[in-house]
């Protein structure tokens, strides 16, 4: 879904067209799709949508054909910055909600197992491997750094994961983009994904974490046993396990793929076209039309872009193929 936000970016399908309507007010449709380069039909869409953020408005011109300006650029920038502010306000009362949770509970073994503070790195990655060892159907994991283990402990992480996937354990990993750049570990998720497992990568996830079975899980909190502090939480049946499973399936629902190569001559011509008019938010009968395709053909094709591109909305597709540098 397109947000007020999105028209300040530039590369963005509706920022441009929005960056049309601030250098050429008053334009007609022809004239936008024009400045564009796109079809009329994709100028429209794109259209209706800044329309319907309320961030363009239509206007009749002289001759009585529709026009299209634009809204002030400061006043649409200060009613997204006071939705942005209410989130991170939200955002605070959660964390803050959830600190008084963790002040409340105590290193005791009496704590009966809803959130126990772990307080030494080797025994959280013993929970790292215990959950993974005791898993009977699924794993979820949120890898980035900094890391906990060494590289030796890191390479028998690596062989327990192959294992249990051969024993019929799935496994979700969302990965931080800097995986890009680390070799080694991203040797090892292109090899395990060869025998099954998923994984996916996010530019920034908020922490470090496992859950096995939805049941029971680990989180991160620092990598430094120096302070005194806990350096994890090990949760059981508990709200705040319940919030952690939910904010992994939402983080996976919005992350891409992982892939060594997301080149665009992976792509045809067609399917980039498909995907240009899904993220404008074209249905199949327009790109159908557009393309000169059956709608059957466009609906099979894209099926098969939103499942390459591990999306599940057509407008995060074309998201998804941005980042990926296929369009």
């Amino acid at each position: 879904m397109t947000e007020l936000g999105d028209i300040f970016e530039p590369g963005s399908p509706h920022g441009r067209t929005y960056a049309v309507l601030v250098h050429h007010p008053r334009s007609g449709l022809a004239e936008i799709a024009r400045y564009l380069s796109v079809s009329e039909e994709a100028a429209a869409v794109s259209l209706e949508v800044l329309c319907d953020l309320q961030a363009a408005v239509r206007v009749e011109g002289p001759d009585g054909e529709p026009t299209w300006d634009a809204h002030a650029p400061e006043s649409l920038s200060e009613s997204e910055a006071r939705r942005r502010q209410h989130e991170i306000n939200q955002m605070h009362a959660a964390a803050a909600r959830l600190s008084e949770t963790f002040r409340s509970v105590r290193r005791s073994p009496r704590s009966n197992g809803a959130i126990v503070p772990v307080f030494e790195r080797l025994e959280m990655l013993a929970d790292f491997e215990e959950l993974q060892t005791s898993a009977r159907g699924s794993i979820k994991v949120i890898e980035r750094g900094p890391y906990l283990s060494e590289p030796e402990r890191e390479q028998q992480l690596f062989l327990l994961k192959r294992a249990r996937l051969g024993d019929g354990i799935r496994y979700q990993t969302l990965y931080q983009d800097t995986i890009y750049q680390d070799a080694e570990r991203l040797r090892h998720a292109l090899s395990t994904n060869a025998s099954g497992a998923q994984a996916r990568t996010l530019p920034e996830p908020p922490f470090k974490l496992i859950i096995s079975d939805d049941e029971r899980a680990s989180l991160v909190l620092h990598a430094d046993e120096r302070r005194p502090d806990p350096m994890g939480l090990r949760l059981t049946g508990s709200p705040a396990l319940r919030l952690l499973v939910k904010t992994f399936d939402v983080l996976w629902s919005l992350a891409a793929p992982i892939s060594v190569n997301p080149a665009a001559d992976e792509l045809d011509e067609r399917d980039k076209a498909i995907l240009t008019l899904m993220g404008l938010g074209a249905t199949d009968d327009t790109i159908a039309r557009r393309l000169g395709m059956s709608r059957r053909t466009v609906v099979r094709r894209t099926a098969r872009l939103l499942e390459r591109l591990g999306a599940s909305t057509r407008f995060q597709a074309g998201v998804q193929a941005t980042r990926r540098g296929w369009l």
